[in-house]
């Protein structure tokens, strides 16, 4: 124990040191990884991609309108317990928000 505390002494080098990290199932790494925004489809035909969220119809007026709201606070990071989020849903159904994860 050195002097200054109450606790041993204890080096540990990294050959001491076993990293352990989780193997996936058989055949999860065999996987084709997902690649945004194209299809195996024939090129000259034009598709949407529901699974990638695109959609034919353009952007929602009231998404536009949302947008706009809160355009300024972009740059922030919203909060993190979702506390307005909450309430409302609360409000909506007619529960205590603290009831909502």
């Amino acid at each position: 124990m050195s002097a200054s505390s109450s606790s041993p002494d204890v080096s540990i080098s990294s050959s001491d040191v076993q990293e352990t990290r989780p193997v996936p199932r058989k055949g999860v790494l065999d996987i084709a990884a997902y690649v945004p925004g194209r299809a195996k489809a024939n090129p000259a035909v034009k598709l949407h991609k529901l699974s990638s969220n695109e959609t034919p119809l353009g952007t929602s007026a009231l998404a536009r309108e949302a947008y706009g709201r809160v355009a300024e606070d972009l740059a922030s990071y919203p909060d993190g317990s979702a506390l307005e989020l909450r309430e409302a849903i609360a409000r909506r159904h007619g529960i205590a928000a603290e009831r909502i994860v």
